[in-house]
């Protein structure tokens, strides 16, 4: 049997070490990402059993997204989220539309562990219907839009910016060319 990859994405670094300790001396082997960004590029390169995601993280992105690409790039991955806010139903239905297992923060690292190898040793114990695998570029090109008004909202309260005199589309003329360009390995 080979030894579970497992995907560890948080952005708080104790328990990022937490966690990647945790589940090293457990015999797993763990990669681990600080952000979004440097996490899709994992999904995009490298082959894992599990993914760990915190669900809110600076930054662009957030732990949907991670659970989304890995999903669409590798479907029979474990996907756990980790949440410091476990009483939002919202997300909590929005997430299990996609994750696997949703951990509240503060995480009992035994119980997790525990948890990844059931699912791991009995795959059909995950009841959730799979989408079609897709890459992480499609997922990104796909949500262009809903990244650049993502981005507008933010200009849109920050006073240095909004003072420059540009229209929406002067500031976003760039951005799809940019957004659109192929994801680098």
């Amino acid at each position: 049997m080979t030894t579970p990859r497992v995907l560890v994405v948080e952005d708080d670094d104790a328990v990022r070490m937490m966690l990647q300790e945790g589940l090293h001396r457990d015999g797993f082997e763990v990669v681990v990402a600080s952000n979004v960004r440097d996490a899709l590029r994992l999904i995009a390169t490298e082959t894992f059993d599990v993914l760990l995601s915190d669900l809110h993280m600076p930054l662009a992105g957030d732990g949907f997204t991670l659970v989304s690409a890995m999903r669409h790039t590798h479907p029979d991955a474990l996907t756990i989220v980790l949440s410091g806010y476990p009483a939002l139903d919202e997300a909590m239905s929005a997430i299990l539309s996609q994750a696997d297992e949703i951990f509240a923060k503060p995480i009992r690292i035994g119980a997790l562990k525990e948890i990844i190898r059931a699912r791991l040793a009995d795959p059909h114990s995950i009841n959730i219907t799979r989408v079609k695998p897709e890459s992480v570029a499609s997922i990104l090109e796909r949500e262009i839009e809903t990244t650049i008004q993502n981005w507008l909202d933010i200009v849109d309260q920050d006073a240095e910016l909004t003072c420059i005199p540009l229209s929406r589309l002067e500031r976003t003329v760039e951005w799809t060319p940019i957004l659109r360009q192929p994801v680098k390995p």
